[in-house]
């Protein structure tokens, strides 16, 4: 039912709306937004342990957001219906509804009620009482900021965020927010006193009054303020965030970092069908290819899993028109796909000179890796594997001064396996192959990682297949389809 186009007709007209557990709720139509519709001078009847809105009791009169999945009826005192169209402002998309004779405004109570609660919210914020007037519709500032993000994240990471549902939490405490997926947590942090953080960026020259806390996007420690703290801790050195933008930074990062989990099916086909028109020779061999659509979604949530853009979509429709024909295997296809999108991937970790740093493994460690890849990790490889990890987090920690971005470069045989062994310690560090840096591109190694340095006893076995890893990069890439890359140095 498109309550929207009902609702606009009412803007400024007294409805009663019911919803499910048999609650009413009567008010003025103040404004329609994208799922929901806020009523002024409301006043409600039923139960209201269980309402689907929330009340704001600090404006004039009460106002309440009801939401358009928990609405059963809506009734109206006036049987005629305006004569002109009228539109509901919502930021700076309208709604518009086109004018009709006659409208059904009385829905039929629905003989399935348990339909709504298969619904399922993709992505959701929650916040706490006190938190309630940075997110509500009024708040233009916190609404443009979000406006901000889907772009940003549009253009760094190549996917649109779907809607973001705000609402508020009894089960949060006053200051508490969460960010969720699928209605899985992803995140939760708490605002401090004040709700403003400064943050020592090594330009502080006094120390604040206020309470000592945790930077909740990335982190680091800070001092909650007052606002009107605010003017003193920036002369003081410190960079001051108010409670907006803090809110809308640490919900960037998250989806940042989780933009994996939302690229849906739905969200793939209409990639494909958005470059119909521009790559109208690869999408046509795409679909005469015997890929499947959750192969090419697995493919590109791989990618995105990585840290990986997939804006460049047309590179990676390229990539997977080429090799589909050959394999459906999802690991090979990524590799493919990798090796296509190679400059990009190194782009981030040019120095001026155009060589890219990195941190590398000695051929001993790699082929003992390679052994893992074959026989198993087993309990006796462990401890130092786990050794192996450390190193490479106190290597990576080491460099984090230097201000240069770093890569961990490995044979391409290895890439993948060597990724899913730290990336749950080290979920910041990208792995790239020998074969995804360009030809012509340096590689400045920052260190080389050998066996002896995290006390890897000998070992005479090799690896299954008999081969140097090398030779299994070679092997590889020839199920590829792709030229040889270098020998590493």
């Amino acid at each position: 039912m498109d309550y929207s186009s009902i609702l606009s007709r009412y803007i400024g007209r007294e409805v009663c709306v019911s919803t499910f557990g048999h609650i009413k709720l009567r008010g003025e139509v103040a404004a329609i937004y994208e799922d929901c519709v806020r009523l002024i001078n409301a006043s409600s009847q039923g139960e209201t342990e269980d309402a689907a809105w929330s009340i704001d009791p600090e404006h004039h009169g009460q106002e309440t957001l009801v939401h358009f999945h928990h609405i059963v009826a809506i009734s109206c005192g006036d049987e005629d219906l305006l004569d002109i169209p009228v539109v509901a402002d919502h930021g700076k998309s309208p709604w518009y509804a086109e004018p009709e004779e006659k409208v059904e405004v009385s829905l039929p109570e629905s003989n399935e009620p348990w339909r709504s609660y298969l619904a399922m919210d993709r992505l959701s914020l929650e916040v706490g009482q006190s938190l309630i007037s940075i997110v509500a519709p009024e708040s233009k500032d916190f609404y443009d900021r979000m406006t901000a993000v889907r772009c940003q994240l549009a253009d760094s990471l190549g996917i649109v965020v779907p809607n973001i549902r705000m609402r508020d939490s009894r089960q949060l405490g006053d200051n508490e927010y969460r960010i969720l997926i699928d209605e899985n947590e992803l995140a939760r942090a708490r605002f401090g006193p004040g709700k403003y953080i400064a943050l020592d960026m090594g330009t502080a020259t006094e120390t604040l009054e206020g309470s000592p806390g945790v930077d909740p996007t990335f982190g680091g420690p800070g001092i909650w303020i007052r606002s009107d703290q605010q003017q003193e801790a920036e002369k003081a050195g410190y960079l001051v965030i108010e409670p907006s933008m803090l809110l809308v930074t640490h919900l960037q990062e998250t989806l940042r970092r989780h933009a994996h989990e939302m690229l849906s099916l739905d969200d793939v086909r209409r990639l494909i069908e958005m470059h119909r028109d521009e790559q109208s020779a690869e999408v046509e061999e795409l679909r005469a290819s015997p890929l499947s659509l959750s192969t090419i979604h697995a493919v590109l949530v791989r990618l995105l899993e990585e840290g990986v853009s997939i804006k460049n979509f047309s590179r990676v429709l390229e990539s997977l028109v080429r090799h589909g024909a050959r394999t459906s295997d999802v690991e090979l296809l990524v590799a493919a796909v990798r090796v296509r999108m190679g400059r990009q991937i190194c782009q981030r970790f040019l120095d001026r000179d155009g060589r890219v740093h990195a941190i590398g493994l000695e051929p001993d460690l790699e082929d003992r890796l390679l052994e893992l890849n074959d026989a198993g990790a087993g309990r006796k490889a462990r401890p130092w594997v786990e050794r192996l990890i450390d190193n490479l987090a106190d290597s990576f920690q080491q460099l984090e001064e230097q201000q240069q971005p770093t890569a961990l470069v490995t044979s391409i045989d290895l890439r993948c396996n060597l990724w899913r062994m730290i990336t749950a310690q080290l979920p910041r560090v990208s792995v790239l192959s020998f074969a995804e840096v360009p030809r012509n591109t340096e590689i400045y190694w920052e260190m080389r990682v050998a066996a002896d340095d995290i006390g890897l006893p000998e070992s005479g076995a090799r690896t299954s297949s008999g081969a140097k890893p090398y030779a299994q990069t070679a092997h590889l890439m020839e199920k590829l389809g792709e030229k040889m890359p270098r020998q590493p140095r």
